[in-house]
């Protein structure tokens, strides 16, 4: 609610993972406190093979971080936000340069229910969304798929083969009266995918109707000036289905 200046030192005492990936350059968890809710969570990212390293953490320190672990951890606070972002982008706030050290208890996340509304994809500037940035959440409803060509989540590509095209980092389910952006950016712990550009795709995402999206929910942009709001589920069980 009272941000810290970016570059200050921030330690959390058993906080617990609720989601997680890593690719060569770079590991991100997400955490946040017992019991979730409002300004509950953050997103802790490490910087351990890209351009200047800033983290002594690697990339099998944080494979090892385990959804529901509670850990301890330090870092740097940071408001991120690309010079190149789109008009209204939202900065993301982060933790830099961690340290995480596991305590050996476990704890499942909680994602505490919230109304469409509140995390509709239009609802991406501040306001009545801001305390679950970065927060796992739970809306219930029924929600059939409406897009998995969204163009928030577009972007071109070329496979390992060669083949170029567009692929689809999410999709879009309608409910309520609302519409969901749901990312996909959780390929470590979720199946779910939507197959393009030459990539296989074994749990396609189609016509599905969900009968609630839980997730975690960041403001976002892409490189076409859309801005809109996030909500990426963590596993398949995060976008139960008949």
């Amino acid at each position: 609610m009272t941000q810290p200046t970016t570059g200050d030192p921030v330690s959390l005492t058993n906080v617990v993972v609720v989601s997680r990936v890593t690719s060569k350059k770079g590991g991100s968890v997400w955490v946040q406190d017992q019991g979730g809710g409002q300004y509950s969570g953050i997103h802790v990212f490490c910087n351990y093979g890209g351009t200047s390293p800033n983290c002594t953490m690697t990339q099998a320190q944080f494979d090892a971080l385990t959804i529901g672990a509670v850990v301890n951890l330090t870092g740097k606070f940071n408001s991120f936000l690309l010079t190149t972002a789109p008009v209204g982008a939202q900065p993301q706030l982060e933790i830099e340069s961690p340290t995480i050290t596991t305590t050996g208890a476990t704890m499942a996340p909680v994602a505490v229910d919230v109304a469409a509304d509140v995390v509709a994809k239009g609802n991406f500037m501040p306001g009545t969304s801001d305390p679950y940035k970065g927060a796992y959440v739970h809306v219930t409803g029924t929600f059939p798929v409406s897009s998995v060509t969204a163009p928030e989540f577009s972007a071109t590509c070329t496979s390992s083969m060669g083949t170029a095209g567009t692929t689809f980092s999410g999709f879009e389910v309608a409910g309520g009266a609302q519409t969901l952006a749901v990312g996909l950016g959780f390929y470590s712990t979720l199946t779910y995918c939507i197959p393009q550009c030459g990539y296989p795709c074994a749990n396609q995402v189609t016509n599905q109707s969900f009968t609630s999206v839980s997730g975690v929910v960041e403001a976002d942009y892409n490189k076409n000036g859309m801005v809109y709001l996030r909500i990426s589920p963590v596993t398949d069980a995060d976008l139960p289905h008949p």
